[in-house]
């Protein structure tokens, strides 16, 4: 960097003084070599790396599978000559050839403690961070990334990464529903009720104070499930949601039936709906369209104006003959725009669901107790945390993906809501003390009562939870109860007497990981409803032999249905989701799940999203069975981004827009957007650190 050998060629100076690129003392193993000023000012055994090395270098991983280096083309083999790429063993490389030590990085990763030994050779992420002995530190891109069969299989998964493909991406909105929800303290009540209840009983503790790991591990891999009847189930289909009662109750005002339209993932999909004028006219044209459909539907001496809001601009789409013409006249426009493929999809998807909410609104889903508005819950798609004995809800099983219990807006219960509101919940489990005299405590001690599993120890407090249940209901008097015996009762009771989940109000068919139904439902079902569950769930659906009755009543409530066919169904259900989680050691999952996850949509960062433990109510927990940590402690958040271009903000209270804060203090992580791959320039966005306001972001990007 010496100006005078740089610039003037001083050479007097030159004479006098050599002037050489240091090396870097790193060699091979230097983990900087994306770090451009640091490969200008040091002097390193390999050429300029690759851009898109480790990860993305299409060529070099063809270069790495060809065995005959001959066979490939030359613009390969000169890439791979030219550049330098990271050796996929790292520290652990046995190639003895003076060639790769000249053209490979050996970046030297952590070496995982437990060598050979390690029992977490199924977790993506641990393979990711440590070097084990006979496995790839950069181990080959399976073709089928996570909707790969044998990714549960130690063999193939040592060979073989897993990246999150976008079909885990469909957005689940966020309504805030555990707002003023304090989980850390609903849990460390929920321990201390009981263990106070087992003492004062003088039941027999638990052995050595520790739950069995079985049932900790039962209640981490456990999936939501969710029951529902054929018609629903089609609506389901064609909204592209699982809906909660309130969503559905709006679905008879066709301006929220439209918009319901535009959010459909088909329409996501078609890129000139993004475009400001393209959109507009879009969403007047489906209006029209679901409009149309509803007065169709509609009794012949009243119009649909007569019993739905609607503003003074779109009134005029209640009128017939203008509503035709603004049909005919946004399908010219939109036609110059959309190819025909896509203009039949909008028209399609707009006709099928409005159809479907005039359906369903005839023939409301769910059980519909008063008390769900109340408490709340009619905002939530109910399942129930393990088999679903719910029968009169249906015969069509919904079982979700592990994910969706980790989202804010999600919670789950012991025992149903209503037992709360009824009162019902402190009969069957005394040690929540005496019933409350009135309906506006009990569903206040209802929300003091709701868990999460983003919560860190909350499968500690399910399980003394679900312990004290058997063991109360058994007359055991005892905390020594296994996996087996809690789920032998739990088949004896009825669905609200169990864990009952309440997820977000709209779930994406992505987070459905499997759905059960018998061949006489699917075959009920329309031929279009088919393809597209044969095209969707493939792999994904079972359908049984049962006949079941398509014209049955629901039953009462109970464990079994009054059908012995329908009877004989459940149980073949209940033993293939039950097999299916014994199965999921937790170790045998390849990417354990904690914490919060959620997908968010584009809010150009003004619409902040509360996570449901704040760092205050972590430290408070943290201290519990830690009381002398210091005041000073560093804490650490861990987080994960999918495709970047969002922010976490730590804030020392809850940011909002309604009203200013000027005691507000931030602390902002923005990651950017992640990087275009098959981009020949390459380019990534700035990420930064911001003790300020989220909404400061413009200005932080522009003042880089």
């Amino acid at each position: 960097k010496c100006l005078q050998y740089q610039q003037q060629h001083v050479t007097s100076h030159c004479e006098k003084f050599r002037h050489y690129m240091p090396r870097c003392d790193h060699g091979s193993y230097c983990v900087n070599f994306h770090d451009r000023e640091h490969i200008e000012n040091y002097k390193h055994p390999f050429p300029n790396p690759c851009r898109f090395t480790p990860y993305h270098c299409s060529l070099h991983e063809q270069f790495i599978l060809e065995k005959n280096s001959r066979s490939l083309s030359d613009e390969i083999n000169q890439h791979c000559l030219n550049l330098a790429h990271v050796c996929v063993f790292g520290r652990n490389c046995t190639d003895n050839d003076p060639l790769h030590w000249e053209k490979y990085i050996h970046v030297p990763r952590s070496l995982c403690s437990y060598g050979d030994r390690c029992k977490k050779l199924l977790e993506e992420d641990h393979l990711n961070s440590f070097t084990h002995p006979n496995i790839r530190d950069i181990r080959l891109l399976c073709k089928y990334a996570d909707e790969c069969c044998d990714r549960h299989k130690a063999k193939h998964l040592t060979k073989f990464r897993h990246i999150i493909t976008l079909e885990d991406s469909g957005i689940v909105r966020y309504y805030n529903l555990n707002q003023n929800i304090d989980f850390v303290q609903n849990q460390k009540d929920t321990v201390e009720r009981v263990r106070r209840y087992v003492q004062k009983e003088k039941w027999e503790p638990l052995l050595s104070e520790s739950i069995p790991q079985e049932i900790i591990n039962w209640i981490r891999a456990v999936r939501p499930v969710h029951r529902c009847r054929p018609e629903l189930f089609e609506s389901i289909l064609l909204h592209g949601h699982v809906m909660s009662r309130d969503y559905m109750d709006q679905l008879k005002d066709p301006v929220f039936v439209a918009t319901s339209v535009f959010q459909h993932r088909e329409l996501h999909q078609i890129k000139y709906l993004k475009e400001k004028q393209c959109s507009k006219d879009a969403k007047e044209y489906i209006q029209a369209l679901v409009i149309e459909e509803f007065e169709k539907a509609h009794p012949k001496d009243r119009t649909i104006a007569d019993t739905t809001k609607l503003d003074k601009k779109s009134y005029e789409a209640y009128n017939s003959k203008s509503r035709n013409e603004l049909i005919k006249n946004k399908e010219v426009l939109l036609s110059d725009i959309l190819s025909k493929s896509e203009m039949q999809i909008v028209k399609t998807k707009a006709i099928e669901i409005a159809q479907a909410s005039i359906k369903l609104h005839a023939n409301p889903a769910g059980i519909g107790h008063p008390p769900d508005k109340e408490l709340g819950t009619n905002r939530n798609v109910f399942t129930i945390l393990g088999p679903h004995l719910g029968h009169y809800y249906g015969d069509v099983f919904i079982v979700f993906k592990r994910e969706i219990l980790h989202h804010p807006d999600a919670n789950f219960s012991i025992q149903a809501a209503t037992s709360y509101a009824s009162g019902n919940c402190f009969k069957l489990r005394p040690w929540l003390g005496s019933p409350l005299a009135s309906k506006e405590e009990r569903i206040k001690f209802f929300h003091k009562s709701k868990l999460h599993a983003a919560i860190p120890g909350y499968e500690y407090a399910t399980a003394l939870e679900l312990i004290a249940l058997t063991s109360f209901e058994s007359k055991k008097k005892s905390m020594n109860i296994d996996l087996a015996t809690i789920l032998k009762c739990w088949l004896a009771r009825d669905a609200h007497q169990s864990i009952e989940a309440h997820l977000p109000q709209l779930i994406p068919l992505d987070y459905i990981d499997r759905i059960y139904m018998s061949q006489n439902i699917f075959d009920l079902l329309n031929s279009r409803t088919r393809e597209f569950i044969n095209t969707t769930f493939k792999h994904r659906i079972i359908k049984t032999s049962h006949v079941i009755e398509l014209d049955h009543d629901g039953g009462t409530f109970g464990p079994k249905p009054n059908s012995k066919i329908r009877q004989e169904y459940q149980d073949f259900v209940l033993k293939h989701i039950m097999d299916k989680y014994d199965q999921l050691d937790i170790n045998s999952i390849s990417r354990p799940i904690q914490g919060t996850i959620i997908t968010i949509p584009a809010t150009d960062f003004n619409d902040p999203f509360v996570l449901p433990l704040t760092i205050s109510q972590a430290y408070r927990q943290y201290k519990i069975d830690h009381p002398q940590i210091s005041n000073d402690a560093t804490v650490y958040i861990y987080w994960q981004t999918m495709n970047g271009d969002m922010m976490l903000t730590l804030a020392n209270e809850q940011i909002g827009t309604d009203e200013q804060q000027p005691n507000l203090r931030c602390l902002t992580c923005y990651i950017a957007e992640k990087p275009a791959t098959k981009d020949v320039h390459y380019h990534e966005n700035v990420s930064y650190l911001h003790s300020g306001r989220p909404f400061q972001h413009e200005i932080v990007i522009k003042e880089q």
